[in-house]
């Protein structure tokens, strides 16, 4: 990796955590000293410059201190923060609007299967709210500002294509089947085109719901990375549309884990490796559609019942700070952030399961175990977002 070198050009102070002169101190560099400089990124403006040099060794100096070659590469920082598995639950999408307007997040992933909404009232009147917010200045609302993605699935709920149409993917109560019985089958060309039947369906009713293009395309339990046939369509058709594809890399560790050794055990699912091949193999994304570079699961949601939310969320806290460290201090532009929340009362799992037990029959594939999981992940957006805290850090907006 290509560094430069600096000269210090006046006392300055080295901070750690992030470009601020707020964040810890770690030396004071005295006139003379060399630096090593990874690339430069806006910080906080101290005195007349907002642009700091990110060292070698990831920490961070204000540039106007030092001397070095004009070539050092200034890098824009842009965050993508997306609430998934929007249109389906009510209080999920009440925590969603908050979390919008409050400018915790900026981007969702809509789910447009949502049971008896034949006509399209219940998500018309969610797009509607965005577009209302704030009343005063309708050129800024949410609808305008918030990417707004279509969250595809063929694992949850039921098809939105004649069930006829689709019948390799729905069970006899005409509902998918579960993410679990997805098998080798899956890459046979009649499935395929069932797939892509479904698809384009919710992709239809996406646009005529929300009257534009999805900002980006994701699938509810990643379907679309299961196979060749699937991952190949999907990076095609997102070509095609120049509409932002959620990268294959983001599958955190422990998901993957049970994907391949708990859940799917008849599906020769292919590593990373293999689809990044798959993925050269079509060429690169033009800047007009651009890969969303790396995407976290913002967690992890917990496996058990929640016992302590003050314990979680102070992990969820010190999970995202270490996200934020690593971006800074990286050469990426732009990141994802992946969350899961719900604005509730309840807080005990059973309570969960107890209240939403209709769900599993009326939209299976939602896990509601985990929505105490989903509750710690808004409080903790709640307590503390670094990008709020941050100004100069601002959330990437829709243009």
């Amino acid at each position: 990796m290509e560094t430069f070198k600096g000269i210090v050009s006046q006392f300055v102070n080295v901070r750690l955590e992030r470009p601020s002169v707020n964040a810890p101190k770690s030396k004071v560099l005295a006139p003379g000293s060399e630096v090593e400089i990874s690339h430069a990124i806006v910080g906080e403006e101290y005195l007349d410059s907002s642009i700091w040099y990110v060292l070698s060794n990831h920490s961070f100096v204000w540039s106007k201190s030092i001397y070095t070659t004009s070539e050092v590469p200034l890098i824009e920082k842009k965050i993508i923060v997306t609430a998934d598995d929007i249109g389906i639950v009510e209080e999920i999408d009440v925590g969603a609007k908050i979390a919008l307007r409050e400018g915790w997040i900026n981007s969702i992933a809509v789910l447009v299967n949502r049971p008896d909404d034949h006509n399209d009232s219940y998500l018309s009147d969610f797009c509607q709210s965005l577009m209302d917010f704030p009343k005063e200045d309708p050129e800024h609302s949410l609808y305008k500002t918030t990417h707004i993605g279509l969250h595809f699935t063929i694992t949850s709920g039921e098809p939105i294509s004649e069930p006829k149409e689709v019948q390799l993917l729905i069970d006899s109560e005409k509902k998918f089947l579960d993410f679990r019985k997805f098998n080798r089958n899956f890459e046979k060309p009649d499935y395929v085109e069932q797939v892509k039947t479904e698809f384009l369906a919710q992709y239809e009713k996406f646009k005529r719901v929300f009257g534009r293009e999805p900002d980006h395309l994701t699938s509810h339990h990643d379907v679309l990375t299961f196979n060749h046939p699937l991952f190949s369509f999907m990076q095609n058709w997102s070509r095609e549309k120049s509409i932002p594809l959620r990268n294959h890399r983001f599958l955190p560790r422990s998901k993957r884990f049970w994907y391949d050794t708990l859940a799917l055990m008849n599906v020769n699912l292919p590593s990373i490796n293999k689809m990044n091949n798959w993925e050269s193999s079509f060429g690169p994304f033009t800047s007009e559609c651009s890969q969303h570079t790396i995407v976290d699961h913002y967690g992890p949601i917990p496996p058990f019942g929640i016992t302590s939310y003050e314990e979680i969320v102070s992990k969820k806290q010190k999970s995202l700070d270490n996200w934020m460290k690593d971006f800074l201090i990286s050469k990426d532009s732009q990141r994802e952030i992946v969350i899961h929340l719900i604005k509730s009362g309840f807080r005990s799992q059973s309570d969960f399961v107890g209240a939403y037990k209709s769900l599993r029959n009326s939209y299976p594939g939602i896990e509601i175990k985990y929505f105490d999981g989903r509750v710690a992940e808004y409080l903790s957006l709640q307590k503390n977002c670094f990008w709020n805290s941050d100004p100069w850090l601002a959330l990437h907006v829709r243009s």
